[in-house]
């Protein structure tokens, strides 16, 4: 019985550590974890390696919700450029016509492009 606890309880330990590191800032990233921007890289993942004849509403909301509660500083920015690039050079078989095609796709206008060669330090947008 004690044994099944400590068994449970490391498991939960070891849960919540991945969890953490996860959403744990990386140095370049001090005050803005890449998690931040993994809901809409996780609903526009399906289109950006598969296309399509629209960029689905899921995909859209999580790219506008990036934008309006995010994006809001020139830092935010080149930190969710790099975390959209860095996923998107993961994704297996990636279509870079539909994964560029999002932001325009959705009508939404971002201070950056997706695409997988994009300058993220060259943004120098004025939010503060």
């Amino acid at each position: 019985m004690a044994s099944t606890n400590v068994v449970k309880f490391n498991c939960i330990a070891l849960i919540i550590c991945i969890s953490l590191s996860l959403c744990a800032p990386s140095l370049s990233t001090a005050t803005f974890p890449c998690c931040d921007v993994k809901p809409a890289l996780d609903a526009c993942q399906n289109y950006a390696i598969h296309g399509g004849a629209c960029v689905p509403q899921d995909c859209c909301y999580e790219a506008l919700n990036l934008k309006n509660n995010i994006i809001d500083s020139h830092h935010h920015t080149i930190t969710a450029c790099h975390c959209i690039q860095d996923a998107a050079k993961k994704l297996p078989h990636i279509n870079v016509t539909a994964f560029s095609s999002i932001p325009e796709g959705c009508g939404i206008l971002l201070p950056f492009n997706f695409r997988l060669d994009m300058n993220c330090e060259r943004y120098n947008i004025l939010y503060d």
